[in-house]
């Protein structure tokens, strides 16, 4: 990694992505690919393609698809790796691995039909046979146009990021400009032939117009960034089509002073306002804070104001998270203006590197923090070198944030060609939205390595796959709407399927039309029980296609409820146990409550709780205060939302409680919330909640009185219901007086009489 100075710090870092043009594919119309369920078909001995009349097909549904689409020809797919599995068999070489892949190879065959029909049709009919585990249109391709760069294949970083996919799309625009503010650039070198924009370069360090790189790093950024591509020298850069417009602020320590940054900044704000037509800028360098306190936001030099009318002229600004693995502060990348990009390695696993960090004492790793936006690779990078003049070279082993930001500028690049009329915002937005999630592969770093690793593909809307209900991790039942999104430029189809350890268990729903969140189809789960997956896949006309999957446990068994104490139609008085059966394998909760009368309307609740209950102890309920005939009723619901109840008739006995009221816990008798209560404005609520424990179910009254002693409101409650029942109560007030009018602002005194006995006094202040 390079050097950096305690003012600022070079962040190194990496682009990624794949170079490839793909070119659109027609689907074959007279042809699909269709996996069988083991033994649906049987080919004759020792052959592996066949006219239709001589397989056997053990199905009379999938031998009637086969005339109704008039197949004529079946052929095993994979025959030629299947004869390589069997070979190794005879020689005594299959090992378990081996054969579990060829096990999910033998049963997948193409089927030719006579005349040309509508497979996308034919797809979606044989998919709904039982002899079927899936089908899918066949379509042709050609060789992708992949860049001639003799060392593109030691670019692994841009396969990594989807760029030869997104390639398809656009290479750039050659009418853009992207500023890489670092330490100059080999504008000499040949693989930035043509690509330069050098009348409009400058050099704070020397205080000329000529930005000549004398350290490296910042012509290996912008190697990354947009590198001359697909001409036979060198590598590829991210945007092919981009120039790059180096600002030197960085000496030849990879040093410099960060007001220069701050001007590099201010000139390009004043460039694009004035026309040119600056897209991004690449800053793969950073400073702490200057203070002890690494987390309070500072202002160094006034650059977040440099970056704030750099963002509101319209350049989506890039910036290195830093190198110190720690969450500090970094800027200019710490800034709501700026996407501050993290590091990873070929694996999206967080980068770590040799050595110890200057600034923060810890091995050198890739910076983390809610406030990254993104990861890019960050380790063992290709790109240009500045040596030995004046062509230039190339190198490997580069490390660091500076090598991830690059690549982060070189797609702004991409997506600005792609959608010109995008604000910085929505680019920002655009690039989060479609990074590939890393939290999983990176424990303890959730959240903090930004939105993912980022997609070019996915980010200039190739293809989108996505579910957005239910969620990962839900629990549903009967008929569960997935609702999501499949688009994209080169969208063709898309697939959503339920499957079950692995396998399939249901082709839910397939269709042609791009979705924008809406309904991707229904999935009936009446019989099914247990954990799935239901897995999104989007087809792009070349057979590309991106998958999106969410784990579900479907559960369409209703709870167990049982009481079994006290007797339906028993007398009780007192406290009383109640004892029963409240449980399921996914409960969420169970709650008792009671009613006045044989239908009652409303319940008062006893207690909810959240373990399950086999023939034991549910509650204990306080029956003093109440007399007459009520009914005891117990709800369970699990998380899938099924419920079950159970309500019995008891007699409840006179019986009066020694004592009105009881402390909750450690809080004190009786409290209100809010308070203040705030009935307008930002944080406004309609309601204060009172909130006290009663030991017993008393008739009671709540008065509020102006600091003068005039009555402003008063409420009663009857014994058994919220605010006279046994246990925690939690009656409302809407700040109204007793003739329906907002009280005004003020503090006002209230107290609680329950039993005809003050048990608590309090205030409340009101703010309209």
């Amino acid at each position: 990694m390079r050097a950096r100075n305690t003012h600022l710090y070079i962040v190194l870092l990496l682009i990624a992505s794949c170079l490839a043009l793909p070119v659109r594919a027609g689907v074959i119309p007279n042809q699909l690919i269709v996996k069988f369920k083991p033994g649906a078909i049987a080919l004759p001995q020792g052959l592996t393609v066949s006219a239709v009349g001589a397989v056997s097909v053990r199905s009379a549904s999938l031998r009637a698809l086969n005339v109704k689409y008039r197949v004529a020809e079946v052929r095993q797919l994979y025959r030629d790796a299947l004869a390589v599995y069997e070979e190794m068999r005879q020689a005594g070489k299959l090992d378990d691995r081996s054969a579990a892949v060829e096990r999910g190879l033998e049963n997948d065959y193409i089927l030719t039909f006579a005349a040309s029909q509508d497979v996308q049709q034919a797809a979606a009919e044989y998919r709904r046979d039982a002899s079927v585990e899936a089908a899918s249109v066949n379509s042709r391709v050609r060789a992708y146009v992949t860049p001639n760069d003799p060392d593109y294949a030691l670019q692994t970083a841009l396969p990594q990021i989807k760029a030869p996919q997104g390639w398809a799309r656009t290479t750039g625009d050659a009418s853009a400009i992207i500023a890489v503010i670092d330490t100059g650039l080999n504008y000499n070198h040949e693989d930035f032939a043509g690509k330069v924009d050098l009348p409009d370069a400058k050099n704070y360090v020397a205080g000329t117009n000529d930005p000549l790189d004398d350290n490296g790093h910042g012509t290996e950024v912008s190697g990354v960034i947009g590198a001359v591509t697909n001409n036979s020298k060198g590598i590829a850069g991210v945007d092919w089509s981009a120039r790059i417009l180096p600002l030197k602020v960085l000496d030849n320590q990879g040093q410099g002073d960060i007001s220069n940054v701050s001007a590099a900044l201010a000139y390009l704000a004043a460039k694009k306002s004035a026309g040119l037509n600056v897209v991004a800028a690449n800053m793969s360098l950073g400073q702490y804070n200057v203070s002890a306190d690494k987390y309070a936001e500072e202002d160094p030099a006034g650059i977040k104001e440099r970056c704030q009318e750099a963002y509101d002229a319209g350049i989506v600004l890039v910036a290195a998270a830093g190198n110190g693995g720690a969450d500090w502060n970094s800027y200019p990348a710490y800034y709501p203006t700026v996407i501050a990009a993290a590091a990873v390695d070929q694996n999206d696993i967080r980068s770590f590197w040799g050595g110890i960090d200057p600034d923060t004492g810890q091995q050198q790793a890739s910076n983390y923090g809610v406030w990254v936006d993104v990861s890019a690779p960050g380790t063992n990078i290709f790109s240009t070198e500045y040596t030995p003049p004046p062509n230039g070279s190339y190198g490997g082993g580069l490390d660091g944030t500076s090598f991830a930001s690059p690549y982060v500028a070189g797609l702004v690049g991409l997506v600005r060609a792609a959608f010109p009329s995008l604000t910085p915002a929505q680019v920002m937005d655009d690039i989060k939205t479609f990074a590939d999630n890393i939290d999983s592969l990176n424990p303890g770093y959730a959240g903090k390595l930004g939105t993912g690793r980022i997609n070019v593909f996915r980010a200039l809307k190739g293809l989108i796959s996505d579910i957005s209900l239910p969620t990962d991790g839900s629990f549903v039942k009967g008929a569960v709407a997935i609702n999501g999104t499949v688009s994209g430029w080169n969208f063709a189809s898309y697939e959503v399927d339920a499957l079950n350890n692995g396998a399939l268990d249901t082709v839910i729903n397939t269709g042609t039309v791009s979705i924008e969140s809406g309904l991707l189809g229904t999935w009936n789960t009446a019989g099914r029980n247990g954990t799935f997956t239901l897995r999104l896949r989007a087809y792009a006309n070349g057979m590309t296609s991106q998958e999106a999957s969410v784990g579900v446990t479907v559960d369409n068994i209703t709870p167990q409820v049982v009481l079994t104490a006290p007797a339906a139609g028993a007398s009780v008085q007192g406290t009383i146990q109640i004892a029963g059966t409240a449980q399921d394998a996914n409960l969420d909760h169970y709650s008792l409550d009671y009613g006045a009368g044989a239908s009652s309307l409303p319940y008062q609740n006893i207690g909810t709780f959240y373990t399950s209950v086999n023939g034991g102890n549910l509650t204990t309920w306080e029956t003093s205060g109440l007399t007459g005939a009520y009914t005891l009723r117990l709800t369970a619901i699990d998380k899938a939302g099924n419920v079950s109840r159970e309500a019995i008739p008891v007699t409840i006995l006179t019986s009066v409680p020694t004592k009105a009221a009881q402390p909750v816990d450690s809080l004190p008798l009786t409290f209100v919330l809010p308070n203040p209560f705030i009935r307008a404005g930002t944080g406004g609520t309609t309601e204060a909640t009172f909130s006290y424990s009663l030991a017993g179910n008393f008739n009671s009254v709540i008065y509020l009185f102006d600091l003068n002693g005039r009555l402003i409101w008063q409420k009663s409650y009857a014994a058994g219901e919220n605010g006279g029942k046994a246990g925690a109560n939690s009656p409302a007030w809407s700040g109204v007086d007793l003739f329906g009018s907002s009280v005004a602002n003020g503090v006002y005194l209230y107290q609680i009489v329950a039993d005809k006995k003050v048990i608590a006094r309090g205030k409340i202040i009101v703010l309209n």
